[in-house]
């Protein structure tokens, strides 16, 4: 999908107005066109298939038959309640099936799934769900440790707050399996992972 930059700076403009602010004011006439700007990159992801580029760099099961933990990967995404940001890490941990996935593409998924509006609870069950699928992965565990400006900046303005989500598939939706998934992502101690719906 092509974004309507044109149609989106109008739309800031109008808004800027319903708060009193004059979108014409020196400080303020190139601000429309700006955040435009800025929500084609922070939705760039919408409409976007994050299958491909994970499949594309696939490779035949030969080189690992153990676990890959892939940890601390930084994304960024903008909450869907109040289209503000929400950013942190993602670990993942799966079980090689059909083939193993390039540490690179893990990136490119990660961010093409935060690249559009979320709640961190849906952005955590689509990485292990396209892992799973993608990869033909026999366990996947994802785990997702973020700040919200929405929690910092309105309501109770609480910061340093973080969530953390989990989201577990095959053989890590279970035990015994799930206790090494979770030490791999980093989180001894932490609760058993619940497979996802």
């Amino acid at each position: 999908m092509t974004p309507d930059l044109d149609r989106a700076g109008r739309a800031v403009a109008e808004y800027l107005r319903a708060f009193g602010l004059d979108p014409e004011d020196p400080v303020l006439e190139r601000t429309p066109d700006r955040v435009a700007r800025l929500g084609a990159e922070l939705f760039a992801g919408v409409g976007v298939d994050p299958l491909p580029a994970l499949t594309g760099s696939a490779v035949p099961e030969v080189v690992a038959r153990g676990p890959v933990a892939f940890r601390d990967v930084p994304f960024r995404s903008t909450c869907e309640h109040h289209l503000l940001r929400f950013a942190g890490t993602v670990s993942v941990v799966y079980l090689p099936g059909a083939a193993v996935a390039g540490l690179g593409a893990i990136v490119t998924l990660i961010e093409t799934i935060a690249a559009r509006p979320q709640v961190q609870e849906r952005l955590t069950d689509e990485v292990a769900l396209s892992l799973e699928r993608g990869l033909g992965a026999r366990g996947v565990l994802v785990a997702a440790t973020a700040e919200h400006d929405c929690v910092a900046m309105r309501g109770p303005r609480i910061r340093g707050a973080t969530v953390r989500t989990l989201a577990a598939r095959g053989v890590y939706a279970v035990e015994p399996g799930a206790a090494e998934a979770r030490a791999l992502a980093g989180l001894e101690g932490a609760g058993a992972a619940r497979p996802a719906e």
